[in-house]
């Protein structure tokens, strides 16, 4: 072969091979166009499988919402209507009815009776009495409830709680589980657990009488629906402080000195919610001296519990608290609060005395009288009103007056009987 064939060799070979090169590329091209065309068809895919999923989503979402909202509709509905039965007088509509409020109701009901709510709106909660009974709105009763709880000492201090039924009852723990010490291969003796005792809440009937006069009802020249809570407020907390305080638990409730021997010091027995009761040990007194009282009461705040100390207070009435403020030491100057510029005695030992009326006064002749209760009244007793207070418009009795007979049931039980503590005196 000559030069000029070996050249012309040569140069196939290389077109050859620079066209087997480009088609190499070519492909690889190709194959690479394939990948990313798959890739964008897989993203998309996935796209659209999430786009589905949060379209089906927030379909559910806005479906249970809407349930969501009609059930709480509901729920209003029928807490609005539990409290008393209703009447339904179909000559007026919801949104009618609906105009009138709760002041509204109240003046309709006091000037006019039930005939006139009637007449005036539907849906109402008056009941069907044929006496004229009406379930005072929730708007007063808690107006009441409020008034009471600023009047009545034990209301301001005391735990209080609503129940919807007359059984109310719970569960204390009336002992520590015991615990001990071991090694770390040693044997695990059994410890006894906590004891349990059961509260149950004992419910009385409380009610007030206010009478206003007609011609002031026609008049409307004041505010009666004000004038009607304040005076059954005042009548209820009247009942229900000395219910409270010594009440036997006989359509009433069970007050705090229910069941407790006076005449000796005792100890708190938690199974059966009873408290400890602390005897002065000086016959008609507090104490022999000045120094002496205050030392006893000093001891008294001393066997209540570092825990129950935070929100612990004194309660005693007037004439006691007159007597703490009188203690003077060694010097003449007050035991109590010195300062002449302030109210005398509103705290002893740090924690605030509250006066209660309805307590008793050192004994002047034989017996036996709690004369100071201290400790958390919030941990050791507590209050149960029973939903609902209803009224009874009555002007028949005296004509020319109208009498408004309204009543509630309230009932209370012993939480924790270590909480507080009952300070006698003893006369022989």
């Amino acid at each position: 072969m000559n030069m000029s064939e070996e050249l012309e060799v040569k140069a196939v070979e290389v077109v050859e091979a620079v066209e087997a090169a480009e088609l190499e590329v070519k492909a690889v091209e190709a194959d690479d166009l394939d990948l990313v065309k798959q890739a964008v068809a897989d993203v998309q895919g996935e796209n659209l499988t999430l786009k589905v999923a949060a379209e089906e989503s927030e379909a559910k979402a806005l479906e249970l919402e809407k349930e969501l909202q009609a059930k709480s509709e509901k729920l209003e509905e029928l807490e609005a209507k539990a409290s008393a039965p209703m009447v339904i007088t179909p000559s007026r509509t919801k949104q009618e009815s609906d105009k009138m409020d709760h002041n509204e109701q109240v003046k309709t009901f006091m000037s006019e009776g039930i005939e006139g709510l009637r007449s005036k709106a539907a849906d109402l909660q008056i009941s069907v009495d044929a006496q004229g009974g009406f379930a005072v709105p929730e708007e007063l009763r808690q107006e009441i409830i409020k008034l009471e709880s600023e009047i009545s000492p034990i209301r301001q201090v005391a735990s209080v709680a609503t129940a919807s039924t007359s059984d109310v009852r719970q569960l204390v723990s009336v002992g520590g589980s015991a615990s001990g010490w071991v090694g770390e291969t040693s044997a695990r003796a059994q410890t006894n657990a906590s004891e349990l005792a059961q509260r149950v809440a004992v419910f009385g009937e409380v009610y007030a009488r206010p009478r206003i006069y007609q011609h002031m009802l026609e008049d409307g020249f004041f505010n009666a629906e004000s004038w009607l809570a304040n005076e059954v407020a005042i009548q209820f907390a009247e009942a229900e402080g000395s219910a409270f305080l010594s009440g036997d638990g006989s359509n009433k409730p069970a007050g705090i000195l229910n069941g407790l021997t006076l005449t000796a010091s005792a100890a708190a027995n938690d199974a059966t919610g009873v408290y400890q009761v602390i005897e002065s040990a000086t016959d008609g007194l507090l104490g022999a001296t000045d120094a002496a009282i205050i030392d006893f009461l000093r001891d008294v705040v001393l066997t209540c519990k570092t825990g129950y100390l935070p929100n612990a207070k004194f309660m005693m009435n007037r004439a006691t608290h007159g007597v703490l403020a009188g203690l003077k030491d060694g010097n003449g100057s007050p035991y109590i609060n010195p300062d002449i510029s302030q109210a005398a005695g509103k705290t002893l030992f740090g924690h605030e005395i509250v006066i209660n009326e309805d307590m008793d006064s050192a004994p002047t002749s034989t017996g036996s009288n709690a004369v100071i209760l201290f400790g958390d009244f919030s941990r050791a007793y507590q209050i149960v009103d029973r939903t609902g207070v209803t009224m009874l418009r009555d002007p028949y009795t005296n004509p020319g007056s109208v009498m408004f007979y309204t009543r509630k049931r309230v009932g209370s039980m012993v939480l924790d009987a270590s909480a507080l503590k009952v300070v006698t005196v003893s006369k022989t």
